[in-house]
């Protein structure tokens, strides 16, 4: 994550400073005074861009802010699969289930806050969905998109039939009363202890069916996990009373817990280390231009050298990465290239998460609002990374942050502090397609720089 604050005010002021003088000024005296050496001149030179193409995988997912169950069947990338994991609790308003509790109905409710696909038709295919019982508890500190594998979560689904979602606002799924009749075996110490009770049960996976081979398409569905929640009707025995009686009990998918969304590409094959027609940008964990920057500065000595330049002496004044692309026969493409990119790297998580790496942006990203973004006129995204490549060139970074994907950014702005985070956009399927390193227009560097 990366943080931006601007203080407009300040600046508004230096400003009004600036421009309310009418004093005018002779900007030459003195210029003779200067000794040759010390006149800056500014230079530009252009660089090819070492480009590659690698799968982004091991991307975070823990507590996203919604999780993301579909498939999608892409003439390019393949079969894309987006499943979520996550942990469930009772409700506290009762900690006994009477006696001799046999359940009756267990349904689980869904509230799709959105849905994400690239064609107009996917929109409304039916998906049938499916809920599996985790083996293990969800850990937080190593909860990438590949944490879940097929052993976590026990291959019988637990759903009923009747579970297909036609893509509307909500998905009522019977469960198993066999697995109903285990939460109401629960002892008194877990219905009273949370960790208990999670410990036991552990959680469940949800997934959809993926598409048939011979379709292409799909759909992605956006949900808030605070709109997930579970009812049990079953019948047991008042003893006070002497009676028997019917009860519901209410369970849900507590925010404070861990959850976490599994993301599966089929698109390493289109991974290459000189992707000379093609740039893909694949949405979630997939396919990503990758750069690193080691080759850059190589690059860039070998050309100092050559042109007797004293890289020590090199100030950046601005670093634009351009990457171009061409229109598409069909416009309505263009609708799911990712509206900002930029450079990220992998850094080690704070201090709650000591063992986990996650992909930020690096800092340049908060030099301009609109930096990173498309320019539907111009035809390339452009970005610049002033003070990231100066760094690089002055041996300030080295390791994982030398090691760059180009992904899809989103911003948010704090209401009170007016503060701007940065975060690697990983929730909603884009595809975007960028000439490759052999076009014609391609990748390129744009330095402009002084020596001192």
């Amino acid at each position: 994550m990366t943080n931006w604050n601007t203080c407009r005010t300040f600046t508004a002021i230096i400003f009004a400073l600036l421009t309310a003088s009418c004093i005018d000024s002779n900007k030459t005296t003195g210029s003779g005074l200067l000794p040759e050496d010390h006149v800056l001149r500014v230079r530009s030179a252009s660089f090819d861009l070492p480009v590659q193409l690698k799968i982004s995988d091991s991307i975070q997912t823990i507590f996203p802010e919604s999780l993301v169950v579909g498939s999608y069947r892409d003439s390019d990338f393949g079969f894309v699969e987006a499943s979520a994991a996550f942990q469930f609790q009772l409700s506290r308003d009762s900690l006994s289930f009477g006696a001799n509790p046999i359940p009756k109905s267990f349904k689980m409710y869904i509230s799709v806050a959105d849905r994400s696909y690239l064609y107009e038709k996917d929109s409304y295919i039916p998906q049938n969905f499916k809920v599996y019982i985790l083996n293990k508890v969800i850990d937080s500190t190593i909860a990438y998109n590949n944490s879940i594998k097929t052993e976590d979560y026990n291959p019988a689904h637990i759903n009923l039939g009747g579970s297909t979602y036609f893509g509307g606002d909500t998905l009522t799924l019977e469960l198993s009363l066999e697995y109903a009749r285990q939460i109401l075996s629960a002892t008194k110490e877990e219905l009273e202890d949370s960790k208990l009770f999670t410990e036991r049960f552990k959680g469940l996976y949800l997934a959809v069916d993926p598409q048939p081979d011979a379709l292409t398409g799909g759909r992605f569905n956006i949900i808030d996990p605070n709109d997930i929640f579970f009812t049990i009707e079953y019948t047991h025995t008042d003893v006070s009373k002497s009676i028997d009686k019917d009860s519901t009990i209410y369970l849900y998918v507590p925010s404070s817990k861990p959850y976490t969304n599994s993301f599966k590409h089929s698109s390493q094959d289109l991974a290459s280390t000189d992707p000379q027609d093609k740039l893909f940008i694949e949405g979630l964990a997939g396919l990503k231009p990758y750069i690193d920057f080691t080759d850059v500065k190589r690059e860039i000595i070998e050309w100092s050298n050559t042109n007797k330049i004293d890289i020590s002496r090199l100030i950046i004044a601005k670093a634009e990465l351009r990457f171009p692309y061409e229109q598409p026969e069909d416009y309505t493409r263009m609708l799911y290239f990712p509206s900002q990119i930029f450079l990220s790297t992998r850094n080690q998580g704070g201090s709650s998460y000591k063992t986990v790496k996650t992909y930020d942006p690096v800092a340049d990203i908060s030099y301009s609002e609109s930096n990173g973004s498309i320019n539907r006129s111009q035809l390339y995204y452009t970005l610049d990374i002033s003070s990231y490549l100066q760094k690089v060139l002055t041996d300030k970074v080295s390791g994982d942050a030398l090691q760059t994907f180009l992904m899809p950014i989103l911003q948010k702005t704090d209401y009170y502090s007016g503060a701007t985070y940065y975060f690697i956009q990983n929730l909603l399927y884009t595809k975007a397609i960028l000439n490759g390193t052999g076009m014609p227009r391609r990748p390129q560097l744009i330095l402009t720089y002084t020596l001192i």
